[in-house]
């Protein structure tokens, strides 16, 4: 049978509806996310729909820069909100220099698709991990969307330049709608909203984190990890990472929800009590790896503390009173977490795990029961009638041969306090 000839005329790349053409493209600042020692995430914010790419090199003159296009092969990137790129194939402990870059297509139809201007950023640098950076990183938690606390810490580890940031969890409250999430982490209202143009972040889930409709698509806001990082086995574990920033091995785990699955709140939509049983097998795995095994330093990271001194106040994990029901509305503490993980810590070493949640700062020393120490951040809170509730910076710095804790008090402008811990043995 002869094949039917389809009469398709395309348009001239040079038509463009005046009314589309008047719209102009503007650019959101990079945020450099999901980082690893050979790749590296990177999200900004458009106005218009648009089509983008980033332009990288290894010098600031962006001599020779390779071009990456949103979106990989096939189909490229298209959004009137956010755009992506993964840069891969990158040399550990290297800094490159970068500029995003849009253009601006009038789409009427698959047929009908006007190209029109082309915006581009300024040039931002970054350095992917590896164990010849510098021993350094920072950890905000429990932000909030509170943007005075928030704006004082960015603006805090700006000014530490650590090699990585730990964003440790409760970015959000409840995200319904996607410009939530785009002002929460791409377009926070603060006088510095590039403060990840030029420091890698990593992110960790809180429990506030898997509230709201569009917290079910956070990749659209936060990159999740390359699958390359994991077995076909953890497929589904894409916010786990396990990374080597100098002398430290750093580990994210992901505590979940704050409530037991079966509560009614969440109508058989929460399925976290087998996820934090497929991150203890991930986790013993991490540790058969040698360039987290042989690390001077183990740092391990979660939202929901692993510990708490007053667990009858504080009853953590899936505690219940034996008739299904939960002692507390939330748990304060991951019992389970604790339980699965714990051993897995003391068995390979882990020297401190730094949580958050609580929203005020505490520092649990190891015992010869729990070998390894914790550290809770603080919350947003900024009242002066609250002197245990601050914003709190957690800074980790390899030198003189230790590593060494600063808990930055964010309210004050002072130190909270000093941790030191030894090389292991």
């Amino acid at each position: 049978m002869k094949a039917k000839k389809l009469n398709i005329e395309l348009p001239p790349a040079s038509a463009a509806r005046p009314s589309e053409a008047a719209k102009k493209l503007v650019l959101g600042e990079p945020n450099l996310q999901a980082p690893s020692d050979t790749s590296m995430g990177i999200a900004w914010t458009v106005n218009v729909l648009a089509n983008g790419w980033v332009e990288y090199a290894d010098n600031p003159r962006l001599d020779n820069a390779k071009k990456v296009v949103c979106g990989g092969f096939g189909l490229t990137g298209f959004d009137d909100r956010i755009l992506q790129v993964r840069l891969v194939d990158l040399r550990p402990n290297t800094r490159y220099w970068y500029r995003v870059a849009a253009q601006h297509i009038d789409y009427v139809d698959n047929y009908k698709r006007f190209p029109l201007d082309v915006a581009r950023g300024a040039v931002h640098s970054f350095a992917t991990l590896g164990a010849k950076v510098p021993s350094h990183f920072c950890v905000m938690n429990d932000t909030h969307a509170q943007w005075k606390s928030f704006s004082l810490v960015t603006e805090k580890i700006s000014a530490l330049k650590p090699s990585v940031t730990v964003w440790n969890g409760d970015a959000s409250n409840l995200t319904e709608k996607p410009e939530t999430g785009i002002g929460i982490f791409l377009a926070p209202p603060i006088p510095r909203p590039g403060y990840a143009a030029d420091m890698p972040v990593l992110w960790n889930n809180g429990n506030h984190d898997f509230r709201g409709i569009w917290n079910r698509k956070l990749d659209y806001f936060v990159m999740p990890r390359l699958p390359s990082e994991r077995s076909a086995r953890d497929w589904a574990l894409t916010r786990n990472w396990a990374v080597r920033v100098g002398d430290i091995a750093m580990i994210g785990l992901d505590t979940g929800e704050d409530k037991p699955d079966r509560h009614p709140q969440f109508a058989g939509l929460v399925n976290c009590e087998p996820y934090r049983v497929a991150q203890t097998t991930w986790l013993v795995d991490q540790f058969k790896r040698p360039e987290i095994a042989n690390a001077p330093y183990i740092v391990a990271f979660c939202h929901i503390p692993l510990f708490d001194p007053r667990p009858d106040e504080h009853p953590g994990g899936l505690v219940d009173d034996g008739g299904g029901k939960y002692r507390t509305a939330y748990a304060a503490w991951e019992k389970s977490c604790a339980d699965q993980w714990g051993p897995v810590f003391a068995l390979n070493g882990v020297q401190l795990v730094i949580a958050a949640h609580q929203h005020r700062y505490r520092f649990d020393p190891a015992t010869a029961e729990r070998p390894w120490a914790q550290i809770v951040g603080g919350g947003p809170e900024m009242t002066p009638n609250a002197p245990d509730r601050f914003p709190t910076v957690i800074e980790g710095k390899v030198a003189v041969g230790e590593l060494k804790i600063t808990v930055h008090n964010i309210k004050t402008g002072s130190v909270q306090a000093e941790h030191a811990f030894k090389p292991r043995a």
